[in-house]
């Protein structure tokens, strides 16, 4: 029963980001890009503001932080769990671009993850990646903002 309500949850909450989406995705983009493009940022910490900014304002705040997930995983659990995959990368670009479930079905209570290709481009997802896989590098805290 609990699963099928995550299930329910989760479908309801795809439909409300999608409905609450950005209609002007270049608006967003020019908010966030600078920061997140900085190449002297070497760790998640130097841009963490703007990476949840980015998480918010695509829908993924809704289901995951960093230290803790509402329904999907915490950020740093993924981050933990990738860390030595030298597969993350792409594996992760698929999985957020086609949803899906499987490697988490214990944390989730088999809740989906949902497609967010087109929605969300290329872009803010290897972004997004790339924040969530240096999570685990020293000398990020581990607290939530």
């Amino acid at each position: 029963m609990k699963s099928y309500f995550s299930v329910l949850l989760v479908i309801m909450l795809s439909v409300i980001m999608t409905a609450c989406s950005d209609t002007n995705p270049n608006e967003s983009d020019k908010k966030i890009t600078e920061s997140l493009t900085n190449k002297n940022a070497g760790t998640a910490w130097q841009y963490y503001d703007k990476s949840v900014e980015l998480a918010q304002m695509n829908g993924c705040w809704a289901c995951h932080h960093v230290e803790r997930g509402s329904v999907g995983p915490a950020w740093r659990a993924v981050s933990e769990r990738y860390k030595d995959d030298p597969t993350a990368r792409e594996w992760l670009l698929h999985k957020i671009k086609n949803g899906g479930t499987g490697r988490w079905t214990k944390t989730t209570s088999g809740a989906v993850m949902p497609p967010y290709s087109p929605r969300v481009s290329d872009e803010h997802i290897k972004q997004l990646i790339e924040f969530i896989l240096s999570l685990e590098k020293k000398g990020i805290p581990r607290w939530e903002k």
